[in-house]
């Protein structure tokens, strides 16, 4: 049986009060009740029918859920004057059962912290000065594995480059983080 448009349309919207309500809840208006927040809701769940396309695979929760909370925001604000506040710890899309929450959108875990260049750049200040104790090779290691002058490296990857099996290099690894502990106590 196929369904009209407008059916199909109307069916999105029949099934989906319900999500509306959920959503509606969330939020907390002086001057506006909760059946004032769900009406304002079902508008951006109206207007998420009309534009819903299920031939892009999405599912139509999460593809209505920013037009519902849309609604219910401008009606909050077009009263008060405030805009609403959205718990960062809460789970997205709303009610799911994930970890995935507006923290996770807000904080960036890819990037570097702020003071980490500071930082590296001042320790590899710190141990180039200090790496003259060391024999050549233990330099390389030290290097490659600390990344100083150059990307880190596994000692796998040290290995290799020098000619030595991985336990190798990090027993000279090991002497060589002695030898600048020693020399910097010794100062």
């Amino acid at each position: 049986m196929n369904h009209t448009k407008e059916e199909h349309r109307d069916e999105l919207i029949q099934k989906n009060m319900g999500y509306v309500v959920t959503l509606a809840r969330q939020y907390t208006s002086e001057l506006l009740s909760t059946d004032d927040l769900i009406s304002e809701g079902s508008i951006g769940l109206i207007k998420a029918a009309e534009k819903y396309d299920s031939s892009r695979g999405k599912p139509f929760v999460t593809f209505a859920a920013p037009y519902i909370r849309h609604s219910i925001e401008e009606a909050i604000r077009k009263v008060t004057g405030e805009i609403p506040v959205l718990s960062t710890d809460e789970s997205l899309p709303v009610g799911s059962k994930n970890n995935y929450t507006l923290l996770n959108v807000l904080e960036d875990t890819d990037a570097k912290k702020a003071d980490l260049d500071l930082e590296q750049a001042s320790l590899s200040d710190d141990l180039i000065r200090a790496i003259v104790v060391l024999n050549e090779r233990e330099q390389a290691v030290v290097k490659g594995f600390f990344g100083i002058g150059g990307e880190r490296k596994t000692m796998a990857e040290i290995g290799v480059e020098l000619g030595l099996k991985r336990e190798r290099v990090r027993q000279i690894r090991d002497k060589a983080v002695r030898k600048l502990r020693k020399a910097s106590i010794e100062k």
